[in-house]
């Protein structure tokens, strides 16, 4: 972290507490499905439903929590999702131990569980600005994305290894803890946060969704970036499907080879944080975004010019996967930094709901769409066909920056003062 944010004792807690849930909630995503596999003998059908029923809550609930998150303080919410969620996962040990737990117990601590992970994620979001400078907002942001990468790429792998060397039960205790944890560690920021300001007359949950999204669509640079970003993840995500496909059963490379070039992203991801705040300063907001979606895009293109499952694939592959992980980031955290400095506070909550549904709403369109084309034109062609999608998505992107303008980002010193740390 930079000097500042090492010194914002506050922020250095709600890191820590971001770190915790990250890694307790993306080994879930691991661990969830194969206690259905293990002690169920669920069938592939039952095992995607688990798996799915920690991301419907993303569709369900984030509009909603938007608009809860904009009519009072986040922190609050933040610590019962974290206690919550923790008490959640209790109920996996202390079931199995009752011998009370089943397939339907899953399912329904796998859906519980992920509507607090999709509320919790909203509100990080909206509560962040309470605790940095505007001046700051970039380096804290690019803290969180490294983070986030991390425990994205990393955190199914060590939830495997815990079903490994605890069990079942003895996994979901772990998170349970770490979730118990983050509360602790929430509990120490002292910071107030500013008072929320109560609607002047009330209205209906339907009309406050809409002025989220029609705030964030009235924007021309965050209507440019979130557009962007729905029809990469899309794109990506056919790409990645396809990915796996090509190779494990066309190349034929390692289970373990596989997972290591796809694990090696994070460190592009941490290179991309680390370097994004010094990027703007030395070559400006709209160049940094616009090359770090080119990387982003571009990268991919490497993975179907190779063909046999050789060291040279291994390491073309894991190249393709370090650049493209460095360039998602760097716009990851230009594209958030933008949307919370230019959202009024009394929008954050509404604005962050818009933005996730309209960015992962396309994860699993986009699955379908690499199966499709798998399906129609085999593994490599249908990885051409995606890959050629995303460098076609880059180049709108291109044509729709440049009649973009970005506003003023710089922090306004006075209000620079006003947010000083409450001692």
């Amino acid at each position: 972290m930079t000097p500042r944010l090492l010194l914002n004792g506050d922020f250095a807690r709600f890191w820590l507490s971001q770190v915790l849930t990250g890694v307790a909630s993306k080994s879930m995503t691991m661990v969830f499905p194969l206690l259905a596999t293990i002690s169920f003998a669920a069938t592939p059908f039952e095992v995607g439903v688990v798996a799915a029923a920690q991301y419907v809550p993303v569709l369900v609930v984030t509009l909603f929590i938007g608009v809860w998150l904009d009519r009072r303080p986040r922190r609050p919410t933040l610590l019962f999702t974290d206690v919550a969620g923790g008490l959640a996962l209790l109920l996996v040990p202390v079931l199995s131990g009752l011998d009370e737990f089943h397939l339907g117990v899953l399912y329904a601590v796998a859906f519980g569980f992920g509507s607090l992970v999709a509320i919790a994620e909203v509100c990080a979001q909206a509560y962040l600005p309470s605790l940095v400078r505007g001046s700051e907002m970039v380096a804290a942001i690019g803290r969180l994305e490294a983070v986030f990468t991390l425990v994205v790429v990393a955190a199914p792998g060590l939830g495997g290894l815990l079903m490994n060397w605890l069990g079942g039960s003895g996994a979901v205790l772990t998170g349970a803890v770490c979730y118990l944890l983050a509360a602790l560690v929430l509990c120490g920021v002292r910071r107030r946060e500013p008072p929320v300001l109560a609607p002047v007359a009330p209205q209906r949950v339907r009309s406050e969704i809409a002025a989220g999204a029609r705030f964030l669509l009235s924007v021309p640079v965050l209507r440019t970036l979130i557009g962007q970003a729905a029809l990469f993840n899309f794109f990506e995500q056919a790409m990645l499907t396809l990915y796996t496909v090509y190779a494990a059963s066309v190349v034929g490379v390692t289970p373990a080879l596989l997972g290591l070039t796809v694990t090696l992203g994070a460190v592009g991801s941490l290179l991309g944080a680390v370097t994004a705040e010094q990027a703007e300063r030395r070559w400006g907001l709209k160049r940094v975004v616009v090359v770090s979606m080119a990387i982003a895009s571009f990268a991919p293109v490497l993975i179907p010019l190779a063909t046999r499952p050789t060291a040279a694939t291994v390491t073309i592959w894991s190249l393709s996967f370090v650049l493209y992980g460095f360039g998602l980031t760097v716009y990851n955290v230009f594209s958030t930094s933008t949307r919370q400095r230019l959202t009024p506070d009394r929008l954050r909550g509404r604005v962050a709901a818009t933005t996730r549904l309209v960015a992962y709403g396309p994860l699993s369109a986009g699955t379908l769409l690499g199966g499709g084309l798998g399906s129609l034109f085999g593994a490599r062609s249908g990885l051409w066909i995606s890959v050629c999608l995303l460098a076609a998505a880059f180049l709108h992107f291109v044509m729709a920056m440049r009649r973009t303008r970005i506003p003023d980002l710089r922090p306004d010193p006075e209000q620079e003062q006003e947010s000083e740390p409450a001692k």
